[in-house]
């Protein structure tokens, strides 16, 4: 049987109305299960805490700039400590974000 991959760039660019359908909410909520201050999760990210802040705050700027591979990274280090429910909900996000669809038969 053949395999198939889908391929995610580290980086893209969205427009603007499509990055409003990041749940910046939810980025903040596993930050904060996790028990993450927004210094050490900004130093475990590579980016400053008022990047952080930045982002947990809505600022439309930062937002606009966020890249793929910084949420995959928030991902990485917060869904480890996170609980089930707060991960469903961010891969739901995600999905959704890239309008993957599902359909059960």
């Amino acid at each position: 049987s053949e395999r198939y991959t889908v391929g995610v760039p580290s980086v893209i660019v969205v427009p603007e109305m499509a990055k409003k359908s990041i749940n910046i909410q939810l980025l903040k909520r596993m930050r904060k299960e996790s028990g993450f201050t927004q210094t050490e999760l900004a130093a475990r990210l590579g980016v400053s805490r008022e990047t952080i802040s930045a982002i947990e705050n809505e600022k439309q700027e930062t937002i606009n700039s966020l890249s793929i591979d910084l949420i995959e990274r928030w991902w990485k280090v917060c869904g480890q400590r996170a609980s089930m429910k707060i991960k469903t909900e961010f891969m739901q996000n995600i999905l959704q974000f890239f309008n993957f669809d599902f359909i059960k038969k």
